[in-house]
């Protein structure tokens, strides 16, 4: 028999977690972190109790066999090799809500995750923008190659998201089979992954899926039309072309960092328009990783006394000021009192998936009332993740599963489709048993 156990990743968007426990083996997935309210920046991290704190704080889950030992003790669960079967870990992408805590588990525990997602992990941990500390025991796995995990088999398929190595997974166990989507969309730089993802997952028994586009409201999906205008990141990039080329001044992009194809995408639609794209640090680092030959521009201000590539050309302020119209700077929210100085010579903001995300953050309603104040531009031009309710459908209808289940949305209930023969809505410790007819 096949246990499929739902933790995290429920009702909401983040913290994804779920256990899939054979009479051999128990196969874990993502482990980010899920949102909590008992959460606040401004209250210090007892790094001493840090995996622990964020079990009983509701980021992660409180179960047998991840944690080291004395974290493990402190939560009255079994530690990393106490428990009866042998765990295995594997991450879909490298977003903080799918893989914020693998920090927090024990050294050993062998992750899987795809060759490019390793290497960007490597990149987060070398720019520290991760949590509490890397991991040691990650492993890279090349696009459709099978891993054997006891008497599971999973195969790591590419999928379309904001992040660079996404994927979705095609789980085998000797009960049946399931596949999980990981987050998707059809609108990116790689369509094509998404199509062949669900073509590749036809028939599954169970189908674990992403929802996020139909949390916000009512949604029938049944009815779920394509869209009529589609924005896409490649005419993202067109429109960056023309803005580029009609603006008269600075443009200044706030993009996410993690969406390194955009940024390299970026590089050279605006040189094409005459202009030069300025990044911060952590933007050229993440773009460099991939792309080494892209040629770099950082701003000087942001560069926070890190050391830069002997590569990378360095733009100040003055230069910005004196030949605006030859520049488009990225700036990160945290770097938005640069705006007091550059003001005078910006044409246009233009907000792209940047932090703030919306206006559910009390940090968005500050980044407008500055812009206002300042009199610059704004315009919103983001793209998002997350695959359109239209698409929602398709891959569910293409993949037609014995048993759907929606997760990472909050309204997961609104996830449906005439293809299925069962909609299964989990609570947390919920549990679906598969067993060879």
């Amino acid at each position: 028999m096949t246990n499929i156990t739902f933790y995290n990743g429920l009702r909401e968007i983040g913290g994804t977690f779920i256990a899939i426990e054979t009479e051999v083996s128990c196969l874990m997935f993502d482990f980010g972190f899920a949102a909590s309210r008992r959460m606040d920046n401004k209250i210090k991290n007892r790094l001493e109790h840090y995996p622990e704190d964020c079990v009983r704080l509701g980021l992660l889950p409180q179960i047998d066999g991840v944690y080291n030992k004395k974290a493990a003790d402190r939560l009255g669960v079994l530690p990393y090799g106490e428990a009866q079967k042998k765990c295995y870990f594997i991450i879909s992408h490298m977003h903080i809500d799918h893989m914020g805590g693998l920090g927090m588990l024990d050294s050993d525990i062998p992750v899987y995750m795809s060759e490019e997602s390793k290497i960007l992990y490597g990149l987060l941990e070398e720019q520290k923008d991760i949590e509490y500390r890397a991991h040691p025991n990650c492993i890279g796995v090349p696009f459709k190659e099978q891993i054997v995990m006891g008497d599971i088999l999973v195969t790591i398929l590419p999928v379309d998201h904001d992040i660079v190595g996404a994927s979705g997974f095609l789980i085998e166990t000797p009960d049946g089979k399931i596949a999980y989507t990981g987050d998707y969309r059809f609108h990116g730089f790689h369509s094509d992954y998404s199509y062949e993802f669900a073509e590749r997952a036809k028939g599954a028994d169970v189908l674990i899926t992403e929802g996020v586009t139909v949390s916000f409201g009512d949604v029938n999906l049944l009815e779920a039309d394509r869209p009529e205008e589609e924005r896409t990141e490649l005419t993202l990039q067109e429109e960056m072309y023309e803005y580029a080329k009609n603006e008269k001044k600075l443009l200044v992009i706030n993009s996410y960092n993690r969406n390194i194809e955009r940024i390299h995408a970026l590089i050279h639609t605006l040189k094409k328009a005459g202009r030069t794209l300025v990044l911060d640090t952590l933007h050229a680092s993440y773009v460099s990783g991939f792309y080494p030959n892209d040629e770099i521009s950082v701003y000087q201000e942001t560069m926070d006394d890190k050391e830069v590539s002997k590569d990378w050309k360095i733009i100040t302020k003055t230069e910005l000021l004196t030949n605006s119209s030859d520049y488009v700077l990225q700036l990160d929210y945290s770097n938005m009192y640069e705006l007091l100085d550059l003001a005078s010579v910006i044409s246009l903001y233009i907000h792209m998936d940047g932090s703030p995300l919306g206006g559910y953050d009390p940090s968005f309603e500050i980044m407008i009332n500055l812009l206002n104040s300042l009199a610059i531009p704004y315009k919103n031009k983001g793209l998002g993740g997350h695959a359109a309710p239209f698409y929602l459908r398709y891959m569910i209808d293409t993949i037609a599963p014995d048993i759907l289940v929606p997760i990472h949305s909050f309204r997961p209930e609104q996830v449906i489709s005439e293809k299925i023969k069962k909609q299964f809505l989990p609570q947390y410790g919920d549990c679906i048993k598969l067993q060879k007819a």
